[in-house]
C-alpha cells in the first residue's frame, strides 16, 4: 500500500512539474514573439527616419537660420513662407518620432542621442513650442489635439533632464546676440 501512495505521489508530481514546465515554456515564447515584435516596429520606424540624409541637415541648416525672437516676428518674417514651416514641421516630427520610440519603450535616450544632437532636439522644440501650442489649439482656442506632439514633449523634457548642461534656445540666442557664441 505504501509503495502504491508513492508511485501514485511520484506520478502527480511528475504531472505537475511537467505543467509547470508547459506554462514556462508558453510564457517565455510569448515573451520572444513580444520582443521581436517591438523589434520589428523598430526597425521599421528607424528605416523611415532620415538619420543621416542630406534634405535632414538642409532643412536644419534652413531652420537655424531663421532669425526671431518673437511668436509674432516669425509670423512678420515667415509666417507667408510655406517653405520655412514645412522644414520646421519636418524637423519636429521626425523629432516626434523619436519621441515615440522612447515612449515606447523602443529607444533609450542614449541611442537617441548618438543619432540625434539632444541639443538640436532640446533648441528646436524650445524654439517651436508656440507653433506646437498653437496648432493643438487650433479651433476656437480650445485644446482640440492635446496629443499632438506629446511624444516629442516627453522627449524634451527626458533630454532636458539628463543633460542639463545644455542652453537652451534663449540662452544660447542671448550669447549670441552678445557675440560669444
Amino acid at each position: 500500500m505504501v509503495e502504491y501512495d508513492l508511485i501514485h505521489i511520484i506520478q502527480m508530481t511528475s504531472q505537475i512539474a511537467a505543467a509547470v514546465g508547459v506554462c514556462i515554456a508558453a510564457f517565455y515564447y510569448i515573451q520572444i514573439l513580444r520582443n521581436a515584435e517591438r523589434e520589428k516596429r523598430r526597425q521599421m520606424i528607424m528605416q523611415k527616419l532620415p538619420t543621416f540624409s542630406r534634405e535632414y541637415y538642409e532643412d536644419y541648416i534652413t531652420v537655424l537660420n531663421t532669425d526671431f525672437d518673437t511668436p509674432e516676428e516669425y509670423n512678420l518674417k515667415y509666417g507667408s513662407k510655406p517653405e520655412i514651416g514645412s522644414k520646421i514641421w519636418h524637423l519636429l516630427n521626425i523629432y516626434n518620432v523619436l519621441g515615440i520610440l522612447y515612449d515606447e519603450g523602443l529607444m533609450s535616450l542614449d541611442d537617441i542621442a548618438k543619432l540625434y544632437t539632444p541639443r538640436w532636439i532640446i533648441r528646436s522644440y524650445e524654439r517651436f513650442e508656440f507653433l506646437i501650442l498653437n496648432a493643438r489649439s487650433a479651433f476656437q482656442g480650445r485644446d482640440n489635439y492635446p496629443e499632438l506632439m506629446l511624444p516629442l514633449e516627453h522627449l524634451y523634457h527626458a533630454l532636458r533632464k539628463k543633460y542639463t548642461g545644455i542652453l537652451g534656445w534663449k540662452e544660447a540666442r542671448e550669447l549670441q546676440k552678445m557675440g560669444l557664441s
